[in-house]
């Protein structure tokens, strides 16, 4: 654990909320885009964003720096967010996010870029959920394996096979420029 992050949390623990800062400074974009690569909404990974840090300082007297690090337990505030989000959340498709007609883009460009999207989006969908937490985390989020294992409870050797797995489907599955697509902007 970094020495500025267990600076913060222990003062944090301590009653200086103040430094909660420098926690969240340093895992607000990587909460972010975990959360919208689950939601592929940007207002709503910002709210549950917002939401995971808020529940994270309420809390952080119940984290135990003994029990795992602290971006694992970060993570699964994140996780049951989405999942809470899911389960209660009445999705409708907001005609402006289709179809924004003011916009002033080259039309087959975005239309390229949108059906190459739906083309990885369909993939992504298409792995179980265990698989594609496991691409975001590793890939995206630049976690490591023991890190993973923390989060989700599992063993580093099935994390590692499974990960070896998916990323074989995927090279054997898509062309070269789904699969930049995929590395670059997930």
């Amino acid at each position: 654990m970094d020495q500025t992050e267990l600076k913060a949390i222990v003062a944090c623990q301590a009653g200086r909320l103040d430094q909660f800062t420098a926690l969240y400074e340093l895992y607000a974009e990587r909460i972010y885009r975990f959360v919208y690569y689950k939601t592929w909404h940007r207002e709503v990974a910002e709210d549950l964003t917002s939401l995971t840090f808020l529940k994270a300082l309420e809390h952080i007297t119940d984290y135990d720096i003994g029990r795992g690090n602290f971006s694992s337990w970060l993570y699964r505030i994140a996780h049951n967010n989405v999942v809470d989000y899911y389960r209660t959340a009445k999705l409708a498709v907001d005609i402006d996010d289709i179809f924004n007609l003011a916009a002033k883009q080259d039309l087959f460009t975005k239309t390229e870029v949108n059906l190459a999207l739906e083309e990885v989006k369909k993939y992504l969908g298409s792995l179980s959920s265990e698989t594609r937490d496991l691409l975001f985390m590793r890939l995206w989020q630049g976690l490591s394996y023991q890190e993973i294992a923390e989060i989700t409870g599992k063993s580093e050797g099935a994390l590692k096979m499974s990960a070896s797995r998916a990323l074989r489907q995927l090279r054997d599955g898509f062309s070269a420029v789904v699969f930049l697509l995929i590395a670059n902007l997930i």
